[in-house]
């Protein structure tokens, strides 16, 4: 039924701005009453301990679980044998083939790693060494220092310059040289540089000096000595002599000829005489001068037709 049947208007439609009317008003809810305290409650008796299980049979007929744990343990400890044997056979033949050299990391296993041999040094290297020298031998054709086992540390020959041999002696004597200047004659004698330690000189000539020429001259450079050793190097000379020698040991060493000296009683031998040659090589002869009773020098120059 409609307002039009009741024979009133339509009821407005409503506008949506129509004030609400308002809402009762709540009533205010009594208090709660506070709940009463709990009562403690009683302990709980202790658990009785179960008894313990039997052991289980192993392998046997009613144990499903046991019995079907057995196969797949057998088999991982055979896989796992398997795979060592695998890894040991091939860690074998790997080092077997390999050419691993000393420096390669030792194995970890301390107790089955054999020991590793050293390479012993070669004879051949051990003896073709050269030592330190230890001895100053004198010859026609020059010197060499040698070490221990007479092997040549050093040699000069008698046209050689002289920068080299200065060079040498001054390490192996272990101290330097004094150096001076000898002067010749100036026509056909050259001048000579001296090189001078104690109880050892060495003269080289100074090219071109007395109308000389080193290339072609005689006598481009001569030592002699007055020890037996100079520093920790021993002077070596030929025909078993040395500083100290007596006269009779002189004479019994044979030399090729017996010259008296300007002073009371000296005597210079020569030695090896015919040897003396411009060369090539340069050869000198031997002297031993004396003074009547001891060789008291060596000197090794050129002395033919002395």
């Amino acid at each position: 039924m409609s307002w039009a049947d009741l024979g009133l208007p339509d009821a407005p439609e409503p506008s949506g701005n129509e004030t609400p009317a308002p809402r009762p008003r709540k009533e205010p809810k009594p208090p709660k009453e506070p709940k009463p305290p709990r009562e403690p409650k009683e302990p709980k008796p202790p658990k009785t301990p179960k008894p313990p299980k039997p052991p289980r049979e192993s392998g046997g007929q009613g144990d499903g679980e046991g019995g079907s744990r057995t196969p797949l343990i057998l088999g991982i400890v055979a896989g796992v044998l398997l795979v060592a044997v695998v890894v040991t056979l091939g860690f074998a033949l790997t080092r077997g083939s390999s050419t691993a050299s000393p420096a390669d990391t030792p194995s970890s296993d301390a107790s089955t790693a054999a020991p590793t041999a050293q390479p012993s040094p070669s004879p051949s290297a051990s003896s073709d060494a050269v030592g330190v020298p230890v001895a100053l031998k004198f010859g026609g054709t020059g010197f060499t220092l040698v070490d221990k086992n007479a092997k040549t540390v050093f040699s000069y020959e008698w046209r050689d310059k002289a920068a080299d041999a200065v060079t040498e002696l001054t390490a192996a004597f272990g101290a330097a040289p004094t150096q001076r200047v000898e002067p010749g004659d100036g026509s056909s004698y050259p001048d000579y540089t001296v090189y001078q330690w104690e109880g050892f000189l060495l003269y080289d000539m100074v090219d071109g000096t007395g109308g000389a020429q080193r290339a072609t001259f005689t006598q481009p450079s001569y030592a002699t000595f007055s020890r037996n050793e100079v520093g920790p190097i021993s002077m070596t000379a030929e025909h078993g002599l040395k500083i100290g020698s007596p006269v009779t040991a002189v004479r019994a060493a044979g030399p090729s000829q017996e010259v008296p000296r300007g002073n009371v009683g000296s005597i210079r031998f020569i030695f090896d005489q015919s040897r003396s040659s411009a060369g090539p090589p340069v050869q000198y002869s031997m002297i031993a001068d004396t003074d009547g009773s001891t060789v008291t020098a060596v000197l090794y120059y050129f002395a033919a037709g002395d």
